[in-house]
């Protein structure tokens, strides 16, 4: 397998492999000469024969190639036969592309890719054929540098592809001495595999007649391979062949209509599940019911019911673990486990013959409720951040329990309920546009008054107010009102109040906002609804702020701050030092604005995208006040990307707002420049825009104090030179030659020496350095 290098939000950039890859060498060549020749190639091949394998190891080595990334796009995760837009969605998210804007992922992919030069792995594209075959030669069109690979176990069949087949590894002649075994492809794999659990394996002139019957039983096929090699640890080769072959020998031919070679695949699969105990069949098909990885507590709760009790799960994971059929992953300090697609489509069918397959959904539907409502009940707490990658983790399930719910009849209020539940993920973990396309389908599925509904519209409301599209967030706060009257809640009666001032603060009428926000903050307050209340209350600072009483902004802005202090709420808390530093600045209070913004900086929550920009706007100002304009054009540019790569601008809220960014605009051309306003550094993630914040706004004064001297030996800036260039700290150790254990420990003096805390410092601090040795002025930070 392949580890893939994610991003904050999901991304799958392809990394380096986690073993060998072996007996491909050929195939890989050939691949690599038709890669630099075209645009679009796709590796077709049975499951199970190593398509996925030698995509991504072609990926690794041409990345250097695109300097834009290689990125892996996992279509197994989407159901059967799902629409353009599904697959879309995908790309956009693999290529961690944080536009939240009400625009269709095709116009969002486009856009993104149009300039770039980067590779793209779409993997397991045959269940979604249709959608692929239409999306591919669009995004061919419209991106001239894009190449794409994938794999598939038919051809997409569009203009331009070139085809490679991945044929299964070649098998050895009965009687081949046990000294020329090691020569051919699938004995190659079967013994570093086998090694892998047993050190001391090796093909022996005593075994040889058995590897070769085992390597022909399984036709060469690589995941049959790696499944039988997963039983050396307990059997030996010859037992192996006895037991699998007699239950290849019960299994009836494959029909003219099965997939060419998948029968060896298939039968390995089956005999794994018959050798299995009782308790692990059960839970290896019912966990066929997850898209993508799961947690051990997800599959307790979703698969321990009937004959399976909670205690036989984690014994039969262990189990599964061991023979191969389930790959354990650590992420986020626990263990994630998958299941890879071919064993997951066999397990499925199991599951529909043990007639499960319906109860499955409908507990994992439930269960990722429960997950839902229990993240909004702890989400004003000190765990945010946890809450969000925990949500980000199980992005694939919440979409699959939405689906089923939508396509199920009677269980549509369910969906809508828990699109609701999950609003943080949609509105800061980085989903908004994801959430806004599933939400509107979810209200157009349950269209009769009732709580759920309502509830969906005022999330919808909220959405469509970041996006700046005020028009349709109208529409819906007009379709409030009416649910708040036809259901006669007090609860929903409030949010139309709440969310009408929103809409009036960011429509321009900052006084009607003010009036309205207050009545929300005390009808929250006194319904024991602190979700909303704070977040009712920095808006209502943010909109005194707006109508010219900063004083009174910058009160409730404090207070509000130390109320999220005692909670631990981090979002609450950066939105509510932003207005404070907003109402500040207003008054001229430039050095405690600044403070505020670089405050709210530190705390912001890391995919918190829109709260990123509005602080570094607001930084950008506080340097074009000072006369700091080649300081202010770095940060307004900086935060121009953020809003873009969101789909929404600071004109989303409000007039007022969008009025003092254009009066403080840093590339005005009534005022001198030293052209150092450009920027030195590339801004892949928000982590880096923070950084680059934090550094202009004063805070890190170790890192001009040492731009004074020289502080890196020339070893640590050979090394930084390659940080700033992009590498990783294992590439680093490749290109110098050293053990990576070695480049790790120059990197942790490095962000020592310079009382750094990341990578993207460090580049910056590079490039500061480059342009003073070569007289320029001016520059960042």
């Amino acid at each position: 397998m392949t580890s893939a290098q994610a991003s904050q939000r999901g991304g799958n950039r392809v990394g380096p492999s986690l073993n060998r890859l072996i007996a491909r060498r050929s195939d890989l060549d050939v691949a690599q000469r038709t890669l630099s020749e075209s645009r679009l190639l796709t590796f077709v091949g049975a499951g199970g024969v190593g398509k996925t394998r030698l995509a991504l190891e072609l990926a690794y080595r041409a990345r250097n190639g695109f300097p834009d990334g290689a990125w892996l796009v996992r279509l197994a995760d989407l159901s059967i036969g799902a629409g353009g837009a599904e697959v879309e969605s995908a790309v956009v998210s693999a290529l961690d592309i944080n536009d939240q804007s009400a625009t269709q992922p095709r116009e969002k992919l486009l856009s993104f890719l149009s300039n770039r030069k980067l590779l793209l792995v779409l993997d397991n594209c045959e269940h979604v054929l249709d959608s692929v075959r239409a999306a591919v030669p669009v995004m061919l069109r419209e991106a001239p540098q894009l190449r794409v690979v994938a794999t598939s176990r038919e051809p997409l069949g569009v203009e331009g592809e070139v085809l490679r087949p991945v044929l299964p590894l070649s098998v050895p002649e009965p009687a081949t001495p046990a000294a020329q075994l090691i020569a051919d492809g699938s004995v190659s794999l079967l013994a570093e595999r086998a090694r892998a659990v047993d050190p001391e394996f090796d093909v022996t002139e005593d075994n040889a007649e058995a590897v070769v019957e085992l390597c022909r039983l399984l036709e060469g096929i690589p995941l049959a391979i790696e499944l039988a090699a997963a039983k050396l640890r307990a059997l030996t080769v010859e037992q192996v062949v006895e037991r699998f072959g007699r239950r290849l020998a019960s299994l009836t031919a494959p029909d003219a209509e099965s997939r060419p070679r998948h029968g060896s695949l298939r039968a390995m699969v089956d005999w794994s599940y018959q050798l299995c105990p009782q308790t692990a069949q059960i839970l290896w098909r019912r966990l066929s019911v997850f898209p993508a990885t799961f947690d051990l507590e997800l599959a307790e709760e979703v698969c321990a019911f009937g004959e399976l009790h909670p205690d036989d799960v984690v014994d039969s994971i262990e189990r599964l673990v061991g023979q191969s059929i389930l790959l354990a992953e650590r992420d986020v300090g626990t263990m994630r486990y998958r299941l890879l697609a071919p064993v997951r489509e066999i397990a499925a069918e199991h599951a529909e013959q043990a007639g499960e397959a319906d109860e499955l959904r409908r507990r994992h539907r439930d269960v990722m409720l429960r997950r839902a409502q229990w993240v909004l009940d702890q989400w004003c707490g000190p765990q945010q951040e946890a809450l969000l990658e925990r949500m980000r983790l199980e992005h694939a399930d919440h979409v699959a329990a939405v689906q089923w719910s939508l396509s199920t009849p009677g269980e549509e209020r369910a969906a809508l309920r828990l699109m609701a539940r999950l609003r943080y993920h949609w509105l800061s973990g980085g989903f908004l546009a994801d959430g806004r396309t599933r939400m509107e389908a979810a209200l157009a599925a349950v269209t009769a008054p009732s709580p759920e509904r309502a509830e969906g519209v005022w999330v919808m409301i909220w959405i469509a107010l970041i996006q700046g599209d005020h028009h349709s967030a109208a529409r819906w706060l007009s379709t409030l009102a009416d649910l708040a009257e036809e259901l006669d809640d007090p609860g929903v009666k409030l949010r139309v109040t709440h969310w009408g001032a929103l809409w009036a603060l960011f429509t321009g009428d900052a006084d009607t906002a003010v009036q309205g926000l207050r009545t929300a903050v005390d009808g929250h307050r006194d319904r024991g609804d602190r979700e909303l209340e704070l977040a009712a209350l920095y808006m209502l600072a943010t909109a005194l702020a707006c109508a010219g009483r900063a004083a009174e902004a910058v009160e409730i802005s404090r207070s509000t701050v130390a109320l999220c202090e005692t909670y631990g709420d981090r979002s609450g808390r950066a939105f509510s030092l932003w207005a404070a530093g907003l109402a500040e600045w207003t008054l001229g209070h430039l050095e405690v604005a600044e403070r505020s913004a670089g405050a709210a900086l530190r705390v912001q929550l890391p995919s918190e995208g829109i709260g990123v920009a509005l602080c570094t706007d607001l930084l950008a100002w506080v340097a074009y006040d000072r006369g700091e304009v080649d300081r202010a054009a770095a940060l307004c540019e900086a935060a121009r990307r953020v809003w873009r790569s969101l789909g929404t601008s600071i004109a989303a809220f409000g007039p007022q707002v969008s009025e003092f960014a254009e009066r403080h605009c840093a590339h005005r051309p009534d005022l001198p420049s030293s052209g150092g306003g450009e920027l030195s550094v590339p801004l892949w993630r928000l982590r880096d825009v923070i950084d680059l914040a934090l550094g202009a706004d004063g805070s890190t004064t170790v890192a001009r104090r040492a731009d004074a001297t020289e502080p890196l030996t020339k070893r640590e800036l050979e090394v930084a030179a390659l940080i700033e260039s992009g590498l990783s700290n294992r590439e680093i150790a490749h290109r110098l030659v050293i053990a990576k254990r070695t480049a790790d420990g120059h990197v942790e003096r490095i962000l020592a020496k310079l009382g750094f805390t990341s990578r993207a410092q460090i580049a910056a601090w590079m490039a500061r350095r480059r342009a003073q040795v070569a007289g320029r002025t001016g520059g960042i930070g």
